[in-house]
C-alpha cells in the first residue's frame, strides 16, 4: 500500500509505504502487530513506489503477520528544500511527529492492527531515532536499534554540524536530540545491536547508552557481532542479525507475550 498523506494545516505531504501480506487479495489479520521502520536520515529517499531488495526483511515481517510501514517524514530527500530544511536544528522533534502522525493515519485506515502493538526498529540513523521514538513517547512495546548514534558529540563533525552546527554554538540541541540523555525515559522492551569494529558509528555510543540503562535499572537486550563494521557484512552475520531482530518481535510483540 503506497500514499500520501496531507496535513492541510501545515500544507505538508508525507509520503507512505505500508507493507503488508498478499493473499488471495489484501489482508491482514485481525489484531496484527504494527512495526515501523525507519532510516529518517536527512537527503535520504525510502518511501518509493517500486520493488527493491531492501524490501526483503519487510517481506519476512510480513510473512510472519507484522505489517511494517516506512514513512519519508521531514528533513529526508526528494521533496525539495524546504521539505529536507526541517531536520536542521531538530533531530527529533519533527521526525517523531510526522511519524507518529503516520501511525495514527494507518491505524485509523487498518482497523485490523492492533495499536497496543506498536514496535520500531532502524539502523544508523534510523536506529537513533527509534531510540528517540521509545524515549519520548509510551506508544511503542519494542524496538529495535542498530548502531545508533547516541550522542552527537561521538559522531563524524562534518555530518552533525552541517544540521546541528557546532556544539559551542548549539549545546541545547546537542544536549536534547542526544538519546543518551534522556536513556532514563525509555519505554518498551529494547534490543541493542552494534558491530564491535564499527567505522562510522563508533561503539561507546551504544555503550554509554547500555550505562545509563544500567544506572536506571532498565532491562535491555544487547547482541554484539565481533570484528563488524557499520553495514555488519557478511551472509552469514546478516541472516543471524535480521533473525535475531524478527525474534525480538516475535517475543515482545506476538498476542502470547501481550
Amino acid at each position: 500500500m503506497h500514499g500520501r498523506l496531507k496535513n492541510y494545516a501545515l500544507v505538508i505531504c508525507l509520503f507512505v509505504f505500508l507493507f503488508i501480506s498478499i493473499g488471495n487479495g489484501l489482508h491482514l489479520t485481525p489484531g496484527a502487530a504494527f512495526i515501523g521502520a525507519l532510516s529518517g536520515t536527512p537527503l535520504v529517499i525510502f518511501a518509493f513506489n517500486r520493488w527493491s531488495d531492501a524490501l526483503l526483511f519487510d517481506e519476512l515481517l510480513a510473512q510472519h503477520g507484522f505489517a511494517v510501514l516506512h514513512t519519508d517524514n521531514r528533513g529526508m530527500g526528494g521533496r525539495g528544500r524546504a521539505f529536507a530544511q526541517a531536520a536542521y536544528h531538530n533531530f527529533g522533534p519533527i521526525q517523531l511527529e510526522d511519524q507518529l502522525t503516520v501511525v495514527d493515519w494507518a491505524l485509523a485506515h487498518s482497523p485490523q492492527l492492533d495499536r497496543k502493538r506498536l514496535g520500531w526498529w532502524g539502523w544508523s540513523w534510523g536506529g537513533s531515532f527509534t531510540l528517540y521514538a521509545l524515549t519520548h513517547s509510551d506508544r511503542f512495546r519494542a524496538g529495535v536499534a542498530v548502531a545508533p548514534v547516541t550522542d552527537w558529540h561521538n559522531y563524524d563533525s562534518v555530518y552533525t554540524e552541517r544540521y546541528l552546527s557546532e556544539p559551542t554554538e548549539f549545546a541545547s540541541g546537542y544536549r536534547d536530540f542526544s538519546v543518551v540523555n534522556s536513556a532514563a525515559n525509555l519505554k518498551g522492551r529494547l534490543l541493542l545491536a552494534q558491530g564491535t569494529g564499527d567505522d562510522n558509528v563508533h561503539m561507546e555510543n551504544v555503550v554509554q547508552f547500555v550505562q545509563q540503562l544500567i544506572e536506571a535499572g532498565i532491562p535491555y537486550d544487547l547482541q554484539i557481532y565481533p570484528r563488524k563494521m557499520h553495514s555488519i557484512a557478511g551472509p552469514d552475520v546478516r541472516t543471524h542479525l535480521f533473525n535475531r531482530i524478527l525474534a525480538e518481535f516475535e517475543e515482545y510483540l506476538k498476542p502470547a507475550n501481550y
